[in-house]
């Protein structure tokens, strides 16, 4: 008989399973390496005929007071490729001496990303470096532009910095550049006082990593132009309604940045220095209100607020800093007045451009060379460096650089 028992038809044929498992593990094989292959000419592609520049991150460290400073010692670049220095102190620039040398202006600047000048090209091109290049030669003596600010910094971390690195390097004149830092806590302040918030972080490896290619870079603005389309959707909706976004900001929160502006001005003034109050320049103004690209950059997002009260706000910031620089002595410049309200000399809602920087450090110069009060600390500093150059160098006090 030829009958076939069916204990031997139903038996499985695991060679026959082996080799189509086999082959699918192939196919996924060719396949993960061909979307690899396709990924890496992709990228290859971007970076040599349309490479989008990004800044690498800076790395943070915690203080215990402020929200944060650069660990000292790190090298990163901006997205042009310029190299960013951080000192040993763990704020922008190069080393410096505790005291300046005889004859030499040394001038501090406190301020936030707007001051730290995260996206300009080179040291020199930031306007505390330009400040630093014209004041010497306008006065044809040595002049030391000492950069203090650090993202994210607002008038409280700045009043603090002051008071624990700033006053300790002894500068003659301490310059503060403030409002939209401040702005972000505004709807905050409203419920009460917070004494510490905000503490820098740093981001995660994977981010660091993706941030490096061109692809993910694309993903991140298309996100980005997604996300703030949504949002300069949402707060336009807002915008003559009674939502809390187009609401005033509360008066607890303009006396908390008055407070501080003024906190600032009295300390500098105490140890007989001359504090200078700059107002921020930015795009928001009514002028730039009905234009997408302009409204798109205007950060309601990051303050809570419509733009007619984003700028209403910052008018009433303008105000508190000229008033706190005529109650304290201080000088005034209207940098937000100054510097024009455009994408020429503006990046986005706070940050100077090249161009901007110019104008911003133009202008300060300008007023400084006409106010008094500069002129007399000037000369004093003069002063101090001829009587040093005509001491006996034996006896001449000299500062261990590093000290």
């Amino acid at each position: 008989m030829n009958d076939v028992s069916p204990s031997r038809v139903a038996r499985p044929q695991p060679a026959r399973r082996e080799r189509r498992g086999g082959v699918w593990l192939l196919r996924f094989g060719v396949l993960a390496v061909a979307l690899i292959v396709a990924l890496g000419l992709t990228e290859a592609a971007l970076w040599i005929v349309a490479p989008i520049k990004f800044h690498e991150w800076m790395i943070w460290i915690p203080d215990g007071h402020i929200k944060g400073r650069a660990e000292p010692g790190q090298v990163f670049k901006t997205g042009d490729g310029y190299d960013v220095r951080i000192n040993k102190l763990g704020f922008r620039g190069p080393d410096y001496t505790w005291h300046p040398a005889p004859g030499t202006l040394r001038i501090a600047c406190f301020g936030g990303s707007s001051t730290f000048c995260y996206h300009e090209r080179g040291e020199e091109e930031t306007w505390p470096g330009r400040l630093q290049t014209n004041l010497s030669k306008v006065l044809g003596m040595p002049v030391e532009v000492i950069n203090l600010g650090l993202p994210g910094y607002d008038t409280s971390n700045s009043k603090v910095n002051y008071v624990f690195v700033g006053r300790e390097l002894h500068p003659h004149v301490a310059l503060v550049y403030h409002t939209w830092n401040d702005m972000k806590f505004f709807r905050r302040l409203a419920d009460g006082p917070i004494v510490f918030f905000d503490v820098a972080s740093n981001k995660p490896l994977w981010q660091k990593i993706a941030r490096q290619t061109q692809i993910a870079r694309r993903v991140r603005n298309f996100l980005l132009a997604m996300e703030y389309m949504k949002t300069e959707n949402y707060y336009t909706s807002l915008e003559e309604s009674d939502a809390e976004a187009n609401q005033p900001v509360s008066p607890a929160a303009l006396a908390w940045a008055r407070r501080n502006f003024d906190d600032i001005a009295r300390f500098v003034r105490g140890d007989g220095r001359l504090p200078v109050l700059i107002t921020q320049a930015t795009i928001c103004v009514p002028e730039n209100f009905d234009d997408t690209e302009y409204r798109r950059q205007m950060g309601s997002e990051m303050v809570g607020m419509t733009v007619p009260i984003i700028h209403r706000t910052w008018l009433e910031m303008n105000r508190i800093i000229r008033d706190v620089a005529e109650e304290r002595n201080a000088v005034f410049v209207d940098g937000y007045n100054v510097v024009p309200h455009d994408f020429e000399h503006m990046q986005d809602e706070v940050h100077l451009t090249s161009r901007g920087c110019a104008v911003l450090a133009a202008e300060i110069v300008r007023v400084l060379m006409q106010d008094p009060r500069f002129l007399e600390v000037v000369e004093r500093v003069r002063g101090e460096g001829l009587s040093a150059a005509t001491q006996p160098s034996a006896t001449r006090p000299t500062v261990p650089a590093g000290d």
